[in-house]
């Protein structure tokens, strides 16, 4: 079903020779990118060893051996017997070297346009201060401490903090209600929460604090609980259990040896967004997450140290410390936003970009679709120069928002457009600065081994359909689901130990672009036709007067399913529903008309922009819901319509 598309996009000879790829490649004598994935993915010592070199990454203790892959694709060791501290490579190295220790580290806007600025040697001072507070309310190596924050700057302090001393991370979303961080608190047996009294989004206070005291009434295993003074709110304080920030790192010293932790060390676990089934915790690993992040950093988003590099995210997911440690990996400023990119108007981000000179940009396409209907006088008026990369990940993008977004700068900055996920905390397919694009395509990345296979596990004919998999071990692939090895066994390796199955639709054309369709829990099948929501939602959101589109397959006794779409239309218009069944049908043939189009107010989203489809179904269809904790807007679910009787 699959579309042919166009090169649109070429790099010019200065962007490539500028490449860090390029650098690389000059420095291994590689000719050209395809030489260089060919060789990646047969000999992966070779690859992640030269790329340690080329990026200065420093072990306390180098390693024996690249990797051991005795135990297969599930369970691989990397860095064998070194020991690393990713906290040493994105931080003290930088603040110990006169010629860095001074550059902007973390740049800070506030809702109200408050700012804030550290350097490096700054950032650092304050993270040693943290990390002696930790261990003034007796948190050890290999402690879970949990972080309920905002988009502030104490939360890449308390994130480095409780790496640097060695603890274990627990990233928990600022939205989640008191139950969705119960869970996760019990699961870790944490035994400290970091919060603040609260936070500003969208001109409201937004009051922290109170919902953890709910949700510790039944978490048993925490003890102590550090709270950021944002709003200035006096939040309720337990006595013996509960700590102003200022009070702990105002009596800390500013000096802490970092702990020369193991390169298999765990050093987070970091729950998925919850697409499917309860919440999981996914082990990670310091030598993993270092290693891996400062290589995304360099050949995917190809940062720069005088790039400014910012991201529409949250700490709560894995996508908030990715872009963090992709610039820290470079002595990069990052730039964090605390508020909603549409407060006070929907211009902010365009406003923030210029004020910046933001040189790396990313942000969802549900955000970019929200700009492109709100936001286009705003940025009209911007002065959008600096912007030389433009970031996309998460949910499948259409062709419209895409050619939109490349519009931002008349073309001349690339897509960087991905697809991984939390379990690997990276990309498995990313498209590139250095090779040509094509609206909305993805591309192979070194030393992944990425296929697309069938349901059998077979490699599927370029253009059609499949499930994208991974075949070559990864650096900073979870170690396995907290104390619950048969899960993650389950879950990522159906098809055998010898391929990862990633749980994205995809195809690859004939000349290698890759093009992302959406979660394989979303296939929709009709008549035989397997295909993701992702080509489906692509051509509905072409027609006029659609800003956001979910398509989902409901059971049909002769079809197998039928397509039922459920849209939200730019305020003003008006949708004929057989006028769009038409431009479905017309595109993509009449196998793929839609039996129902609902039009609603809004989608379910998960705080990573991606649609839930599933609930959409389980809604529609009168299911039980099961984990909805990651829902960023759970209220969504109650404007989805029901089938009834008669529709079966």
């Amino acid at each position: 079903m699959m579309r042919t598309r166009k090169v649109v996009w070429e790099p010019s000879q200065e962007q490539v020779e500028s490449s860090n790829l390029a650098r690389f490649m000059k420095q291994e004598q590689i000719s050209d990118y395809d030489t260089l994935i060919k060789r990646s993915e047969e000999d992966v010592s070779w690859f992640w060893n030269a790329f340690i070199r080329f990026a200065g990454i420093e072990f306390a203790k180098p390693y024996r051996s690249v990797l051991d892959s005795s135990k297969g694709l599930p369970w691989p060791e990397w860095f064998v017997d070194g020991k690393i501290n990713l906290v040493h490579n994105f931080l003290d190295k930088w603040a110990e070297n006169e010629a860095t220790a001074g550059r902007p580290a973390l740049l800070w806007e506030g809702e109200s346009e408050e700012e804030r600025r550290y350097s490096f040697y700054e950032l650092r001072q304050e993270v040693n201060r943290f990390a002696n507070a930790l261990g003034t309310l007796g948190v050890e190596r290999g402690d879970r401490v949990a972080i309920y924050m905002p988009m502030i700057p104490e939360t890449v302090i308390a994130l480095y903090g409780i790496y640097k001393a060695g603890a274990i991370a627990v990233p928990l979303f600022s939205g989640f209600g008191p139950e969705a961080v119960a869970v996760r608190l019990r699961d870790v047996e944490a035994k400290l929460v970091v919060t603040a009294d609260g936070f500003y989004r969208g001109g409201q206070q937004v009051l922290l604090k109170h919902v953890l005291d709910k949700a510790l009434e039944t978490s048993p295993t925490v003890q102590s609980v550090l709270i950021a003074e944002r709003l200035g709110e006096k939040a309720l304080l337990v006595p013996g259990r509960d700590w102003h920030w200022g009070e702990l790192m105002d009596a800390a010293s500013d000096r802490y040896a970092t702990v020369e932790t193991d390169a298999e060390e765990p050093c987070m676990v970091s729950y998925s967004s919850g697409t499917t089934g309860s919440p999981k915790g996914i082990v990670h690993v310091h030598g993993g997450i270092a290693v891996k992040t400062a290589e995304v950093g360099m050949f995917i988003y190809d940062t720069h140290p005088d790039d400014i590099f910012t991201m529409v995210t949250d700490f709560g997911w894995m996508m908030g410390q990715l872009p963090l440690f992709s610039a820290h990996s470079v002595a990069a400023p990052f730039l964090i936003y605390e508020g909603s990119p549409m407060h006070p108007h929907p211009g902010r981000l365009y406003q923030i970009i210029e004020k910046y000179k933001v040189t790396v940009f990313g942000a969802p396409a549900t955000a970019l679709r929200m700009l492109k209907t709100y936001a286009e006088p705003f940025r009209e008026q911007a002065d959008l120069s600096t912007l030389r990369i433009l970031g996309h990940t998460g949910e499948p993008i259409d062709e419209e928002t895409w050619s939109w977004y490349l519009s931002w700068t008349n073309g001349r900055a690339p897509i960087i457009n991905g697809s991984g996920g939390t379990e690997v905390f990276a990309e498995i397919l990313s498209s590139t600065c250095i090779t040509p694009q094509k609206a909305t395509c993805l591309g192979a990345t070194p030393a992944v081994g990425a296929k697309v296979v069938d349901e059998a596990g077979n490699p599927v004919p370029a253009g059609n359909s499949g499930y994208l998999i991974f075949t070559v071990p990864q650096p900073a692939q979870t170690r396995g689901f907290w104390r619950n090895r048969q899960r993650y066994l389950d879950t990522y390796f159906p098809l055998g130990e010898h391929m990862w199955w990633q749980g994205d639709m995809v195809t690859k054309d004939e000349e290698g672009h890759w093009f992302h369709q959406g979660r394989a829990d979303d296939v929709i099948k009709v008549s035989g036709r397997r295909t993701g929501p992702g080509e489906l939602e692509d051509v509905v959101i072409q027609f006029p007067g659609v800003l956001e589109a979910a398509a989902i397959g409901v059971p049909h006794a002769v079809k197998g399913e039928e397509i039922v779409l459920f849209i939200v239309m730019t305020p003003g218009a008006a949708l004929e529903a057989n006028e769009l069944r038409r431009h479905v049908t017309n595109t993509l043939g009449k196998p793929y008309e839609p039996a129902e189009v609902h039009i609603v107010l809004d989608l379910p989203k998960t705080r990573t922009q991606k649609i839930m489809r599933r609930l959409i179904k389980q809604r529609f269809l009168g299911e039980a819901l099961g984990d909805t904790s990651s829902l960023m807007n759970p209220g969504a679910l109650d404007g989805l319509p029901r089938r009834t009787a008669i529709d079966q």
